[in-house]
């Protein structure tokens, strides 16, 4: 068994990407992500983390919190692997999604230029809601005339389609 399948992975390619993404966010090339490190990741989209959540903490450190399985105060390969392929695999909606968004729109972002394309967003919309959601919604969000140029969508953008409480989408989860 090869290690991707290991962790649970559906595709050889979802590891591999998940490597770049997580050196790109890995700064000090230690083999884990700070803090200072993710919040630096936010900030290169253009994201500014709040400065303290509900609970105290730092938007990071409540992120860092949420994967950190055990307790170190950063995220490992094995925590951000696994925080992956849970929200990958979740159709409760129940598993915490702001890091996977950060991954996801990492992922599609390739030259780390700070956006995506309209057909990436669209597959990960897919991915996640289905497609009888995505049907309702590719007209509202990318208008009925066809156009020149595609859209690209800044990280703000993907995590305004992506949030279910915002009115775009449901809570539909694609069903398996």
């Amino acid at each position: 068994m090869e290690e991707w399948e290991k962790y649970g992975l559906d595709k050889r390619v979802d590891y591999d990407n998940l490597g770049r993404v997580f050196e790109r966010m890995d700064l000090k090339k230690d083999g884990k992500i700070d803090v200072q490190e993710l919040t630096q990741a936010y900030k290169n989209l253009g994201y500014q983390p709040r400065k303290r959540t509900e609970y105290g903490l730092s938007e990071v450190e409540d992120i860092i919190w949420e994967v950190d399985e055990d307790a170190n105060g950063w995220i490992d390969w094995d925590n951000f692997v696994q925080l992956y392929v849970r929200c990958r695999k979740d159709r409760t909606g129940q598993e915490p999604t702001r890091l996977y968004n950060l991954i996801e729109f990492m992922v599609c972002d390739k030259d780390g230029g700070g956006t995506m394309s309209e057909d990436e967003c669209m597959e990960i919309l897919y991915h996640r809601y289905g497609k009888e959601v995505m049907g309702k919604l590719t007209d509202q969000l990318f208008g009925k005339s066809v156009q020149e140029t595609e859209k690209e969508f800044s990280f703000a953008e993907f995590l305004d389609l992506v949030d279910p409480y915002n009115g775009i989408l449901t809570h539909s989860k694609r069903q398996t």
